[in-house]
């Protein structure tokens, strides 16, 4: 947002340093960009009249003056083409300096002396984007009357000016206007501006017969004056000046007055050529996919049905809230115009000013989002300064309100607030005043109780909070003095899930195994390669590629991934986890299901069993007890000959197993590789943090080797089950060390051989105690599994 100083100071009165007042602005919430003195490099310019001009009788292209720089007559050559006798233009005497650091001298030209320089906008350090078109390649001309010749042109065209350039928070739309900038800078010097004149509406009426359709819900207020016999010319210099400083190009008469009034209140204005025209109506209504308009710059424009148009009676005139058309052009031909004052919602004009990477002065305000209830009072500001400024008939003005006006908000206010946030104490009576030069009504409803009414263009104050914060910044937060935290101390700690999850990390890194990291998202192609379903997995709207489109709901297909990448690398042997979320849709529920899984990989030396060694190691640490593997054969991306389920008390924690022969081909793994993936979640529910230690045992132990012949479909769990109910607590160790299949034992059969290691902890076991305990094995090994000792 950028501030013309001498702008402001219209609406207030301040006498100070323009660095005290951005240092001064800046403490009260609003941050300075930049502070731009105008005019500084210019140096002896000023204004002349050409008195005569005539042809240099040797060049076809240059021009001989004569011009009144008050002081004397100076004799200028020029190539301007756009002067003529009696022009007020800029002339750089002898000696004089240009905005590039250019000094002026006396010079001859084709034979004739040239006492100086005509200067355009250019020269006199304006940038491109804000020169008039009719200005581009001439002389500035001047056409306000009364002008002292010899003065200097910085005085004439606002350049003794200093602009300061604000950063504009998204919540502070008011702040984008000279207006609501004055407000603050007021307000920061503890007082009030004083608001420019508007001309009264009362005794206007409305006597066209111009009707107001409002079809689109995008628009929720609609006002307009219809303005006659008007002569487009340009405007005043000052208009002018303001605008320039401001960084916007002057135009005409009519539509820099609507730019005036955009920067002056933030309130956009759009004039339109009335006779253009067709149709006694203005209709607002949403476009056709695939309409298309021309808008004021040229360019054609394709539009959607999200976009809003402002149409009369035939075709569309203006993108609201954006751009006009150029079929409803005001220009130096237009007698009448039609006035628009509207209020957009600021959804709507966002969508449409990104689709169509169109951002105007107007989009950009209406985008931060206004309110409604100006648009009539901008419209009596207009004509307020169309009267001053030009001959124009007032024919009618129209307001058409959708939607009741909304009632300003009230926010009771507890003053105790102040103290608890800021540490500040204030009287009823200060925080009143503070808040009345922001122009917040109060109301003392008891002693430590205020009702705040608050303006309408502060849209962004709605809670107690809100007013806490305009008092401090306006008594100053650098002014606040340090306080002591009245909340009692509290020690930082992490969850009891997070250190279980730390937990388990620490037990992994200390078994060998090393962390990898995964993205949570992965593609359709990958998931069809592990052999698994992409059903209940969450789509991604709008993912980064075709590889990152499915929220993962299992970590296997990432390290099979991980693996695959590294036995390509030529490692020899991997042992690897992640522990990462995964990711369930579940029908009816918005919000997916996140489950925390462990996932460990290996391949070469870290086969099957050691992965399930290491699995039994976790689980042992983690004091988690009554759990079994139980056989699995119907996971289509495990061997179904190496597959395994874990059980911790009857429920299912997670899997485990060799990758079957398909996926490995699928990921052109050569390596037979192993995957487990347990439940986190549910494994914290059996997690045990207390671990009880018990002094060594000091009797011996006693160990027998059990040789038993099985069906080949027995499991060796359900065996070691039988072992452990005939023990008597006397059986520490089971270790299944051999098993064989051949011509040794009949067919369909399977010999398993077991180590079996007995201890007690009161006395020194006999061989009657083991041998009972055996012969109650082998009597349930035979009537539940058909198990024999081995010949």
């Amino acid at each position: 947002m950028l501030l013309p100083i001498s702008w402001s100071k219209e609406y207030i009165d301040i006498d100070k340093d323009i660095m005290e007042i951005c240092d001064k602005v800046t403490l009260t919430g609003s941050h300075v960009e930049s502070i731009n003195k105008l005019g500084l490099d210019l140096n002896n310019i000023v204004v002349g009249k050409i008195l005569e001009i005539y042809r240099h009788e040797n060049s076809k292209k240059l021009w001989i003056t004569k011009v009144d720089v008050g002081t004397e007559i100076l004799q200028i050559v020029t190539g301007a083409q756009n002067l003529q006798n009696g022009d007020y233009v800029p002339v750089a005497k002898i000696n004089s300096t240009l905005s590039d650091g250019t000094v002026i001298k006396e010079t001859k030209l084709v034979g004739e002396i040239s006492q100086g320089m005509f200067c355009s906008y250019k020269e006199l350090g304006y940038e491109d984007s804000v020169i008039p078109k009719e200005y581009k390649d001439g002389v500035l001309r001047i056409f306000d009357e009364n002008i002292i010749l010899g003065t200097d042109i910085r005085e004439i065209l606002g350049l003794n000016d200093t602009v300061v350039e604000f950063e504009i928070t998204p919540n502070r739309p008011d702040c984008l206007s000279i207006i609501g900038m004055s407000r603050e800078i007021a307000a920061s010097f503890n007082t009030y501006i004083e608001y420019p004149k508007k001309l009264s509406l009362s005794e206007i009426k409305n006597k066209s017969n111009i009707d107001v359709n409002l079809i689109s819900n995008n628009c929720k207020r609609y006002s307009l004056a219809v303005l006659k016999n008007i002569k487009i010319s340009e405007s005043k210099r000052k208009i002018q000046n303001y605008l320039l400083n401001a960084g916007i190009r002057p135009i005409n008469n009519i539509v820099d007055l609507t730019n005036f009034l955009l920067l002056e209140y933030g309130q956009p204005l759009h004039a339109f050529d009335l006779d253009k025209l067709e149709g006694n109506s203005i209709t607002v209504r949403n476009a056709i996919d695939g309409e298309k308009v021309i808008t004021l710059d040229g360019v054609e424009r394709v539009l959607s049905s999200e976009d809003t148009l402002i149409c009369d009676a035939v075709k569309p005139i203006a993108i609201a809230g954006v751009m006009g058309l150029k079929n409803s052009e005001v220009d130096e031909n237009t007698k009448n115009v039609l006035l628009e004052s509207a209020f957009f919602t600021k959804k709507s004009i966002k969508a449409t000013s990104k689709r169509l990477g169109l951002k105007t002065e107007a989009s950009i305000r209406y985008e931060k989002g206004l309110t409604p209830h100006y648009t009539l009072e901008i419209i009596a500001r207009f004509l307020y300064l169309a009267k001053e400024s030009m001959e124009l008939d007032i024919d009618s003005i129209f307001d058409n309100i959708s939607e009741k006006e909304e009632n300003s908000i009230l926010i009771e206010f507890n003053t105790n607030l102040i103290e608890r946030l800021l540490g500040l104490k204030l009287s009823n009576e200060e925080i009143c005043k503070y808040l009345s030069y922001l122009e917040i009504n109060t109301q003392k409803l008891n002693d430590s109780l205020i009702l705040c009414k608050i303006p309408n263009f502060r849209t962004d104050l709605s809670i107690p909070e809100d007013i806490v914060e305009e008092v401090g910044r306006l008594y100053g937060f650098s002014n606040l003095l340090p306080k002591p935290i009245l909340a009692p101390n509290t020690i930082g700690r992490k969850s009891k899930n997070r250190a279980f999850e730390d937990k388990v990390k620490s037990i992994l890194v200390g078994l060998g195994l090393y962390e990898i990291t995964t993205y949570s998202f992965i593609g359709g192609n990958i998931i069809n390669k592990s052999k698994m379903d992409v059903e209940n997995t969450v789509k991604i709207l709008n993912p980064l590629g075709e590889e990152f489109s499915i929220m993962r709901k299992s970590l296997i297909p990432n390290v099979i991934d991980v693996l695959a990448k590294n036995l390509n690398y030529k490692n020899e042997d991997m042992l690897v986890y992640e522990l990462g979320n995964t990711f369930l849709s579940l029908q009816g529920e918005k919000i997916p299901k996140e489950t925390k899984k462990l996932v460990i990989g290996s391949y070469g030396k870290y086969e099957f069993y050691y992965l399930k060694d290491i699995v039994v190691n976790l689980l042992k640490i983690l004091n988690v007890t009554d759990y079994e593997f139980k056989r699995n054969i119907n996971i289509d991306y495990f061997h179904p000959g190496v597959c395994a389920d874990l059980f911790i008390s009857g429920e299912k924690i997670g899997e485990m197993g060799q990758i079957s022969y398909e996926v490995c081909k699928n990921f052109s793994i050569k390596k037979n590789i192993y995957v487990c993936e347990l439940n986190i979640e549910k494994l914290f529910n059996y997690f045990n943090p207390t671990t009880l230690y018990k002094p060594l045992i000091k009797y011996p132990a006693v160990r027998r080797d059990l040789s038993l012949v099985v069906d080949k479909e027995i499991d060796s769990g359900d065996i070691e089950k039988i072992f452990k109910s005939h023990s008597n607590n006397l059986l520490k160790n089971i270790e299944l060390f051999d098993v064989y299949v051949g011509e040794q034992v009949e067919e369909g059969k399977k010999s398993m051989a077991y180590k079996l290691t007995f201890q007690s902890e009161y006395k020194t076991l006999v061989d009657d105690d083991i041998n009972e305990i055996i012969n109650d094995m082998l009597s349930d090994l035979s009537k539940k599994l058909g198990a024999y000792l081995r010949a």
